[in-house]
């Protein structure tokens, strides 16, 4: 299982595309060097390629690798994350976006200032949105180094290096134009490298047929139950999830592409049409799991059962080397579809932290700068971003697990707060700046104490799915010394949190020990709850404090009625295609009678 050169052309050529395309728009936007045209394209992006990046942009290694390992390791529960994706952006459109659009911002932490009528609230956004940005990108490539790893051998040092030295360069001198149409062309390598790994191993294990008799128990892993401990049971994956997608269609990288679109309409199609392709990335990658597992199952060879694979992240870039072994250059075009995750979350994430340094931070202190002078400047906070990338990649690599389940469990302490401050601010008249920064750190507060309980409280780990066969587990070494064990007793075990690569001989006297068996505490329980609620129980602790606190304060003496959203205004007035007499009227207070009133005017529906 080798990497032949016809896989390092194709994996070069994807770089050097990439790499091509910020040059080619910074050669092209030259003479237009203006933070306007370098953040947001001059607010005047087509719709389809703002929307096609906005779907790479959260595709990353998260869930090129993370998706199918938890669906290979647990089934294909984690794919009710669809449910909670849809209803979160469709939410953002219909809610969020006629709010924000209007505003005409460059960093959606301005609006903040515009609500409250100080910094205060906006400061604590942008705090937590550089650490969603900063951690998310190490951890990109914390998942993607160690698949280059097994892939090409790579160091991993020296792939941290190159993605990030790529990446930062045409971030920097390309503006969000090179960040968008980069994603376009990385957007269809990534669906072509998807596709093939799906089809390939559906046939390499028998065909369909055959993928649902050995990966049934993957496949029919849905639980009913309303049990917030199982780890992907229907509800909490569908419901839980909300908040953490209504996070990523809050933050910088996706409303600098709604700042980037001419209009109100054009910005709701954004996540109209980028819904859909989410939802099938979310559904292929889980796929690839089951269809991984089947396929060595017919080999008769569970390469996570026989311990095979030291990190539950090798688990596709292996797969992959196994699968494409005859087929020249299909290796190849995996890593450039890992690749391309990679660098589009980087260079997403690049701009939107560059962008929200700017506006928030250097053009408050100085806001007299002239454009020339602050785009330049802007370029080298993304170099500087950049480095600052390297050393956060570097430290959570010596974290175990699943880069997914990793990152989800960590970022639930922020997202589902900073989520509450937003619908606060924009649904709730009478929500002040002590109440939703008070309602934030709690929420905050409450998610962190139950990501540490779980961690640190001894709850009994999480099972993985039975094991597959093992018995010619020979062809790859030393693992052939697990393929005399009973695959009845092979149940490798994972941390609620985060997925700990064990042996064999450790997961089987783990699963027997008494600290398994035992009755669970109260409090033990609490800690058992799933990560994909993390998030979900800040944002709620946050909306109920915000809310209480908001309650006791002194709403701002002033207040922008463009900040609002209002349901007749931004719901009723544009369905019916009536424009609203004047843009501040918002009504606060409306009944079933003044709706039925209004529908029974003379408007065209």
């Amino acid at each position: 299982m080798l990497f032949g050169a016809a896989d390092y052309l194709v994996f070069i050529c994807t770089i050097g595309i990439s790499f091509s395309i910020g040059v080619f728009f910074a050669i092209l936007e030259r003479k237009r060097n203006t933070p306007t045209n370098y953040f947001l394209a001059d607010r005047n992006s087509s719709t389809w390629p703002v929307a096609l990046s906005f779907v790479v942009t959260f595709q990353s290694s998260l869930l090129v690798l993370g998706f199918p390992a938890e669906g290979y390791a647990y089934g294909i529960g984690i794919a009710y994350n669809v449910v909670g994706s849809a209803a979160a952006y469709i939410f953002t459109a219909l809610f969020i976006v006629p709010v924000f659009h209007p505003l005409t911002l460059t960093s959606v932490n301005e609006y903040f200032r515009l609500r409250y009528g100080n910094n205060a609230v906006r400061y604590m956004t942008l705090i937590a949105g550089m650490i969603f940005s900063l951690f998310y990108m190490a951890t990109v490539m914390v998942g993607t180094c160690v698949a280059l790893d097994v892939v090409i051998g790579i160091p991993f040092w020296g792939t941290i290096l190159i993605y990030t030295i790529v990446t930062t360069v045409y971030t920097s001198v390309g503006g969000v134009k090179a960040v968008i149409w980069t994603d376009v062309f990385q957007f269809i390598i990534m669906l072509t490298g998807m596709t093939a790994i799906l089809v390939k191993s559906t046939t390499g294990a028998g065909g369909v047929e055959k993928v649902i008799e050995y990966a049934k128990d993957r496949i029919g892993s849905t639980d009913l139950r309303l049990d917030p401990t199982i780890r992907y049971q229907v509800w909490n994956t569908s419901f839980g999830t909300i908040s953490s997608y209504l996070y990523i269609s809050l933050m910088q990288p996706a409303m600098q592409r709604v700042y980037s679109t001419p209009t109100v309409k054009t910005a709701r199609y954004l996540y109209f049409i980028s819904t859909p392709f989410y939802c099938v990335f979310i559904l292929m990658a889980t796929l690839e799991g089951a269809t991984i597992f089947a396929y060595y199952v017919a080999k008769r060879c569970d390469i996570l059962g026989a311990g095979v694979v030291d990190n539950i992240n090798e688990i596709v870039p292996l797969a992959v080397l196994d699968l494409f072994q005859d087929l020249p250059g299909l290796a190849g075009l995996f890593t450039a579809s890992l690749s391309s995750a990679a660098l589009s979350t980087m260079s997403s994430c690049l701009s939107s932290l560059s962008a929200v340094t700017y506006e928030d931070i250097i053009k408050v202190k100085f806001p007299d700068m002239h454009a020339y002078k602050a785009t330049k400047l802007s370029r080298v906070i993304v170099l500087m971003y950049g480095l600052i990338a390297i050393g956060l990649a570097f430290a959570v690599s010596l974290i175990p697990g699943s880069v997914f389940a990793i990152f989800a469990s960590f970022m639930g302490c922020f997202d589902g707060p900073i989520v509450a401050t937003f619908l606060l601010s924009t649904m709730y008249r009478k929500a002040t700046a002590k109440g939703v920064i008070t309602g934030a750190i709690c929420g905050s507060a409450v998610a962190f104490w139950v990501n540490i309980g779980s961690h640190f409280s001894g709850v009994p780990p999480y099972p993985y799915l039975p094991s597959g066969p093992t018995d010619q587990c020979s062809v790859y070494g030393e693992s052939s010394d697990f393929s005399n064990m009973s695959t009845n007793t092979i149940y490798p075990l994972a941390y609620n949190l985060t997925l700990f690569s064990v042996t064999q001989k450790t997961a089987t006297s783990t699963i027997s020990s008494e600290q398994n068996v035992r009755d669970l505490s109260s409090l033990e329980t609490f800690y058992s709850i799933s990560y994909v609620l993390f998030s979900l129980i800040g944002m709620i602790t946050a909306l109920i404090v915000g809310f209480l606190v908001s309650l006791c304060t002194s709403p701002p003496k002033q207040l922008d009625e463009r900040c609002l959203f209002s349901f007749r205004k931004h719901i009723l007035e544009e369905l019916c295609g009536h424009k609203p007499a004047s843009d501040s009227y918002v009504d606060d207070n409306i009944d079933m009678e003044e709706v039925m009133e209004f529908m029974s005017k003379d408007v065209e529906l």
